[in-house]
């Protein structure tokens, strides 16, 4: 399992973060370059600015039984 997060503004990436970390489950973040992130735990994925492109990038990468959460 892994957990995909569509973090261009998205509010609870902390608590994704704290639940994946006590269950030992790798996060990606996926952010466009109007954004900024930085986490001690999470992988982060920047993708170039573009109408739907951290949707469509993050599409392509996730797989049965992962986690979306946009």
């Amino acid at each position: 399992m892994h957990i995909w997060v569509d973090a261009d503004a998205c509010p609870v990436v902390k608590l994704v973060e704290q639940a994946a970390k006590r269950r030992c489950i790798p996060v990606t973040l996926l952010c466009d370059t109007n954004h900024v992130l930085h986490s001690e735990y999470s992988e982060i994925v920047v993708i170039g600015a573009g109408a739907d492109a951290v949707d469509f990038a993050l599409v392509n990468r996730c797989g049965a039984g992962d986690l979306v959460v946009t």
